[in-house]
């Protein structure tokens, strides 16, 4: 039985990814979105710092990098939740252009 923060806290290569609490202030979806539900975000950040984080393991010794981040926006790619499955290859590529292209600030 898994502990009671596998579905809040998702997992990338063994390791909990961050989790952090937005107000309605920083993202007025979140007052019609539902618990549970998944969205994607956009978020721009400015990486403040990194370092080597070394790790022993039993079988090796392995370099890890550690980045430091300061969040300068956050906005909500949509109002639905999303199904991963169905989301395309293309919708993903037409986001990316609107990011790149500063639509999104």
């Amino acid at each position: 039985m898994g502990n009671m923060y596998d579905a809040v806290m998702p997992m990338h290569e063994g390791r909990e990814l961050p989790a952090f609490t937005l107000r309605e202030i920083d993202l007025p979806q979140i007052r019609t979105w539902d618990v549970n539900g998944e969205y994607y975000l956009i978020v721009k950040v400015k990486m403040t710092g990194k370092s080597d984080q070394r790790v022993s393991e039993a079988r090796e010794d392995m370099e890890k990098m550690e980045g430091n981040f300061e969040v300068h926006s956050i906005k909500a790619l949509g109002d639905k939740p999303v199904d991963l499955k169905a989301l395309q290859q293309a919708d993903m590529e037409k986001m990316k252009a609107k990011v790149l292209s500063g639509e999104y600030k």
